[in-house]
């Protein structure tokens, strides 16, 4: 007898929890599970987990389920604007954070894709969009991502993301000379529009590696494809 699918919640809304049903009906889930704090991770087979971030203990129970699920579709969602929170829960192991009226609709997104075998993206929250208004050029690095430090640039209205590093010697780009879209190495000379990362002048011989930003809800996200 097949495990029965079950999509996983714990929230306090009560209009979070009938859109959830709703969506666990549409996913072929036999059952919608609330989560406690004294539930064992381990123990449930589970297709999703939607998580209220603002709960007590919530991100500890991303990071317990994140441990025993490495592979489960976990999106962590916000009813107002805490950056550091959502941050905490990225790096606890959410696939996704999102806001309160985007959270069913994201968590059916991502629970499909992972069920249909669709390669799909992981999305990392950079900042608000009205951040970037009126800077243009570099403005700013993500330090700590899973593909490594990354560059950002706004250019034509774009937030572009390129690695920080060049793939000649491995010079951080971030020092590196913007002329419109086209970025100068400060070590050796090579050129590379941040746009997309296409090498256009050595020595380097390669692109330098460049990620999609898509945006949401005014946000900027960074979009990783899963590996």
């Amino acid at each position: 007898m097949s495990e029965r699918r079950t999509v996983m919640l714990r929230t306090r809304d009560p209009v979070v929890e009938r859109r959830v049903t709703k969506v666990a009906e549409r996913l072929g889930a036999q059952a919608l599970q609330v989560v406690t704090d004294a539930d064992d991770p381990a123990s449930a087979a589970a297709i999703g987990l939607l998580i209220e971030l603002e709960l007590e203990g919530a991100v500890d129970v991303v990071r317990a389920w994140r441990a025993a699920h490495p592979k489960l579709t976990i999106v962590g969602y916000l009813a107002t604007p805490e950056p550091e929170l959502w941050k905490e829960a990225e790096s606890a192991g959410a696939d996704l954070v999102t806001n309160r009226g985007l959270a069913d609709r994201e968590l059916e997104r991502l629970v499909d894709d992972s069920i249909s075998g669709r390669k799909q993206a992981r999305r990392i929250r950079i900042a608000p969009l009205q951040d970037f208004a009126g800077r243009l050029g570099h403005v700013g690095v993500l330090e700590e991502t899973p593909v490594g430090p990354l560059a950002l640039y706004h250019v034509g209205g774009k937030v572009c993301a390129i690695a920080d590093a060049c793939p000649h010697a491995g010079a951080s780009l971030r020092e590196g000379a913007l002329e419109g879209d086209v970025l100068t190495c400060p070590r050796h000379g090579s050129q590379f529009r941040v746009t997309d990362g296409e090498r256009l002048r050595g020595p380097a011989d390669l692109a330098v590696a460049s990620y999609s930003t898509v945006v949401e809800g005014g946000d900027v996200f960074l979009e990783l494809p899963e590996v």
